[in-house]
């Protein structure tokens, strides 16, 4: 699934056949539309077409359903209810709960042990047994989360979305949940289990991660929330398919689900894709598993800004961003953003950063914006220039940052995957660029208007006065008026 796994191809086709067994006999209640059939695609499972498909046919759909649809809402409020606290927020967030539940069905499904919600009728477990049963094992995913610890060290030294961020966040929650939840019940969450006559890491570190792995890979986002659907995990990417998207099906299409349409036409027997996406090399990797060539035309790193929490306005400037960002959502005092390398672009970078930063840098002359008067206007005065001092500041931390980052990527030992290599490549393009930009930005300030300048002229300020300025004659009344101001002639 997802270009991530590999596996002996007559192992492939007895998953498929097992699945399509088990997919056959709960049809009716799984999907409204289907037009593809589990099979094996290049080493892999893959969904193909069972029948001729015309561009823009639905493909596939799914109802949204808790009895096989795998979401935060179902791990949280049925599945573990009474088990993890109201409260509980991991920090591997949405994606984190939908691991929880797929390891519960696993162990489920190895008659180990598990939690037995939520109920289903008898053909609908034996379909999700039989999915479970479909999923590549440890050993057949290559995913940076269960990479070796050597391949992780050269990946986190090859970018800057940092993959430890990640695995600490993993090893975290699992840590919590084993003293917490797991080793109070080791019957019902046992730490491996017997699957497809292997034994395999469940309720611990090793199991989470691996079923982290699973999940990022193969879920969607759609209508509002991330879902791990079964049968449709299966679609394999492609750059110019359609994402998986949010769909009305049903004879009255009361019914919401996940939906595939059909980018091309497809004949019987070849396989059908989707797209996961746009999204950077480094979040293809850290996600699937895998960068596809579409990935690699766009150049991207990321840097991180803060607001110095020992800036003297620092509480003032807390405040603008937790409650004057107008119709935006509340901001952190630390943000991180994407720096861009692109055809057709030349190295700007995200006019949210630069604002961003003019806010980090808004101090000495220009710190009277921060004043209560300007409280709900300082926002939108820091997506313009506020002044060449405040301007200078912003481009000496982002460049200092990348500089930073490119010392960083440039330290890092030869080896580990070759994609590595390719990924640091890239991410050192991004951040040339934007110094490159920074750089012809630095000597164009004396070219740019800011705040002053910009308030004079809405002031009708911004020029010389001269004496015939105040010179009014009788085209220049105002309505209602019969003389200009000090036009009496008085004779005293």
């Amino acid at each position: 699934m997802y270009g991530t796994t590999t596996g002996d191809v007559a192992s492939l086709e007895a998953k498929a056949s097992l699945l399509e067994s088990a997919f056959g006999a709960a049809r009716q209640e799984l999907t409204k539309t289907c037009k593809i059939s589990v099979g094996v695609s290049e080493h892999r499972l893959g969904l193909i077409a069972n029948t001729n498909i015309k561009k823009g046919e639905v493909v596939l759909n799914v109802p949204h359903d808790e009895r096989w649809e795998l979401t935060a809402d179902t791990a949280k409020n049925v599945v573990f209810k009474g088990i993890l606290a109201d409260s509980y927020e991991g920090w591997t967030g949405d994606a984190g709960l939908i691991a929880l539940q797929l390891l519960n069905e696993v162990a489920r499904t190895g008659g180990t042990g598990g939690v037995s919600s939520p109920q289903r009728p008898t053909s609908i477990q034996a379909f999700v047994d039989a999915w479970i049963k479909a999923l590549p094992s440890p050993s057949e995913m290559d995913h940076p989360l269960l990479w070796s610890e050597g391949d992780q060290e050269v990946l986190q030294s090859s970018s800057n979305t940092k993959i430890y961020r990640v695995l600490d966040d993993v090893e975290e929650d699992a840590n919590w949940l084993s003293e917490n939840v797991f080793s109070k019940d080791r019957q019902t969450f046992p730490e491996t289990v017997t699957w497809n006559d292997q034994e395999i890491p469940c309720f611990n570190v090793k199991g989470y991660t691996w079923a982290l792995a699973l999940v990022q890979s193969r879920s969607v986002f759609v209508n509002g929330a991330l879902r791990l659907v079964p049968l449709m995990d299966f679609l394999n990417h492609d750059d110019e398919a359609n994402e998986v998207s949010d769909g009305s099906m049903g004879t009255f299409g009361t019914i919401r689900g996940s939906q595939l349409i059909a980018h091309q036409a497809y004949k019987a027997g070849e396989e059908v894709f989707c797209s996961y996406g746009p999204k950077s090399a480094a979040d293809y990797l850290l996600e699937h598993g895998f960068c596809p060539p579409q990935a690699w035309k766009t150049a991207v790193s990321e840097i991180t800004l803060e607001v110095d929490p020992e800036d003297r306005f620092y509480d003032d400037k807390m405040d603008i961003l937790e409650f004057e960002t107008y119709d935006q959502a509340p901001m952190d005092p630390v943000q991180s953003f994407d720096l861009v390398s692109a055809p057709g672009r030349d190295g700007e970078p995200d006019p949210a950063m630069i604002q961003f930063a003019r806010l980090c840098q808004l101090g000495g002359t220009d710190a009277f914006l921060l004043e209560s008067i300007f409280r709900k206007e300082v926002w939108g005065f820091m997506a313009l220039p506020v002044s060449e001092r405040n301007e200078m500041a912003v481009i000496k931390q982002i460049s200092e940052l990348c500089e930073k980052a490119l010392e960083d990527l440039n330290q890092c030992r030869e080896g580990g995957p070759e994609v590595c290599t390719k990924l640091r490549a890239s991410e050192v393009k991004a951040l040339t660029r934007t110094l490159e930009y920074l750089r012809r930005e630095k000597e164009a300030l004396d070219l740019k208007e800011y705040y002053q300048e910009r308030r004079l002229k809405d002031l009708g300020l911004d020029s010389e006065w001269s004496p015939e300025d105040d010179m009014t004659g009788p085209d220049d009344l105002a309505f209602g008026q019969t003389r200009a101001p000090g036009g009496a002639d008085y004779d005293w």
